[in-house]
């Protein structure tokens, strides 16, 4: 049997940081819809801002974090690209500076479908009823049945359904790709098999 625990990753950022940048989305870029919808590649790109302009200096990493949804550079895009992921598509992103220049280049993860993957009666959930439409994950389990079904080229990035404040799991695949372009100073990658909810803040 798979222990696909052992092969999905959270992504967080780390705590307490003297300086980061968070991104937060433009008007145009909220009407989109962009965090639950495939976007139109017509409709031109998204474009974030430093939500702590004047607190925080704009400092763009290859890798960013919009919530739970990457923000990546061409480099880790490029790797990327040739993948055929269920329910994803790398979107093209413009991440504008205090000085109001355009940094172009860079791609969001649009992950548009929710796969009911979770096995809720297995995972360590907080306060569980089976009647709620969301549940807190404190450890992972996953349905092993719905992810035999799929080609792995198929699911190496996951949007789990149901699953309270969202994320996103990441296939060791594709964290063995870029996680050299990640630093190790703002992000880190958790195995959904060690992680506890609560452990990014350790």
């Amino acid at each position: 049997m798979n222990s696909y625990e052992e092969q999905y990753y959270k992504v967080f950022e780390i705590p307490f940081r003297d300086t980061y940048l968070h991104l937060k989305a433009s008007l145009d870029t909220g009407r989109r819809r962009y965090s639950f919808t495939k976007l139109d590649f017509g409709d031109g790109p998204i474009f974030f801002t430093n939500a702590e302009k004047g607190d925080m200096p704009f400092i763009v990493s290859d890798f960013n974090l919009h919530s739970f949804f990457p923000v990546v550079s061409k480099e880790i895009a490029d790797k990327l690209l040739p993948l055929n992921i269920n329910g994803f598509q790398l979107f093209p992103a413009v991440l504008i500076g205090d000085d109001e220049e355009w940094h172009e280049d860079f791609f969001f993860f649009n992950a548009y479908e929710n796969l009911d993957c979770i096995d809720f009666e297995r995972s360590e959930i907080l306060d569980y009823s089976p009647d709620d439409s969301r549940h807190e994950v404190i450890k992972y389990k996953f349905k092993n049945e719905v992810l035999d079904a799929i080609p792995q080229e198929n699911r190496l990035i996951i949007r789990p359904h149901k699953v309270a404040g969202g994320g996103l799991l990441i296939h060791e695949s594709i964290v063995n790709k870029i996680n050299k372009y990640v630093k190790d100073s703002e992000f880190k990658f958790f195995k959904l098999s060690d992680y506890k909810l609560g452990d990014k803040y350790k």
